[in-house]
């Protein structure tokens, strides 16, 4: 299919002199850029015009320009191939062919080009409708007004102008052949749609065969009616198949799962284990008791003594409490008092009499600084040991 493409006034001289088989022509210099520039597909035309005498003239089809310089196919629409000299008419005129192909106002309304009766016989039709087109582009939309009834599966054998496309099926919209009255009368107009996926022609109106379908309200299916399966879980899955689940089988499915209002689980529930350290309504698993308490997996205890001292500030920077045990022993003769802080919080204060010791244990939280602190100076360390990571 070959598109026309035009230019307002085009009109120059030819630069030299052709002979009547010529396809390549070179017109005044400069003036190359009055005429369309064609690309693949596209084409214009060119009329060639004696200077001296108008009455000697050729039509031509450019379908290449480069600047001044034109590829054209000779002698169309009935003109004859001539020699042409040095300043010759070349001009971009309109044409008989170009002003044909041209769609008018009745053409289009009284369907021309896409509307066709078809002849041939009940199952095997044949149209020809006015065309270019030398194939059927997918998606073409044409309307056939049949000569019957068709009794069964039905063809379309369409001529474009010249070309006869061959037997096409006819087919409704899911590919089905026709069947007998979908085409119910003579004189029935039809809309075809060209599928190049199914290789067929689409009707998109015509009668439904209402036998072929189910009503939606209380459908009687036959056969074997098939559906996805779907299969409970176990323990008590049965053999799954594709026909309909019925209220029943739907009913003893549901028996095992738990309602999301207060469910009574069975057998060992799971759940995904929380990070440690999350404060939300999520379900907390043993798992994520072990992890977050104190003795949790990956806790041990740790002799501290030798880097830990009183009056100094520790912090727990690990994301789970510690458990920390310190003794201590006072000299003798003397009392003192101990206390110990968590977060700034006075959580222990006790008197340490002379000569003996005392041992305490707390628990510091995650993220949490801690001390003991010995106001009178008269407490020695004996032993420092915390239960963490």
């Amino acid at each position: 299919m070959t598109i026309q493409i035009f230019s307002n006034n085009a009109k120059t001289t030819l630069a030299g002199a052709i002979t009547s088989t010529q396809t390549t022509i070179t017109v005044a210099t400069g003036k190359g850029a009055l005429f369309p520039n064609p690309t693949s597909g596209q084409q214009f035309k060119v009329t060639l015009v004696n200077a001296t005498d108008p009455n000697i003239f050729e039509i031509c089809n450019c379908t290449a320009r480069s600047g001044d310089s034109l590829t054209v196919v000779r002698a169309q629409e009935g003109t004859t191939g001539k020699p042409f000299l040095t300043n010759d008419v070349v001009g971009h005129f309109d044409t008989a062919a170009v002003m044909t192909d041209l769609v008018q106002s009745d053409q289009l309304q009284n369907g021309y080009y896409l509307t066709a009766v078809a002849t041939g016989s009940a199952n095997a039709l044949t149209a020809t409708i006015p065309s270019n087109l030398t194939s059927i582009p997918n998606g073409m939309s044409i309307v056939v007004i049949s000569s019957y009834a068709n009794t069964g599966a039905t063809t379309l054998n369409l001529t474009l102008g010249s070309t006869s496309t061959g037997a096409i099926p006819i087919v409704t919209s899911n590919a089905t052949p026709l069947t007998a009255g979908l085409i119910p009368s003579a004189g029935y107009p039809i809309t075809l749609s060209y599928s190049s996926t199914f290789g067929a022609w689409v009707i998109t109106d015509g009668l439904i065969d209402l036998s072929l379908y189910a009503p939606k309200a209380s459908p009687t299916f036959t056969g074997v009616p098939q559906a996805p399966t779907y299969s409970p879980p176990s323990p008590t899955a049965p053999s799954p198949t594709t026909q309909l689940a019925t209220l029943g089988y739907v009913y003893n499915s549901l028996q095992n799962y738990a309602p999301i209002y207060s469910p009574g689980l069975t057998g060992v529930p799971t759940a995904p284990t929380a990070a440690v350290g999350t404060n939300t309504n999520q379900i907390a698993t043993t798992n994520f008791a072990m992890e977050a308490g104190i003795g949790g997996s990956g806790q041990t205890w740790q002799n501290l003594t030798g880097s830990r001292a009183f009056n100094t500030y520790y912090y727990n920077s690990t994301n789970k409490p510690i458990l920390v045990c310190i003794t201590g022993d006072g000299y003798v003769g003397i009392d003192n008092y101990a206390y110990i802080y968590v977060n700034s919080v006075l959580i222990i204060v006790t008197g340490i009499g002379g000569g003996t010791n005392s041992t305490f244990t707390f628990i510091v939280p995650a993220y949490s600084n801690y001390i003991w602190l010995d106001q009178g100076g008269y407490v020695s360390l004996s032993c420092w040991s915390e239960l963490r990571y």
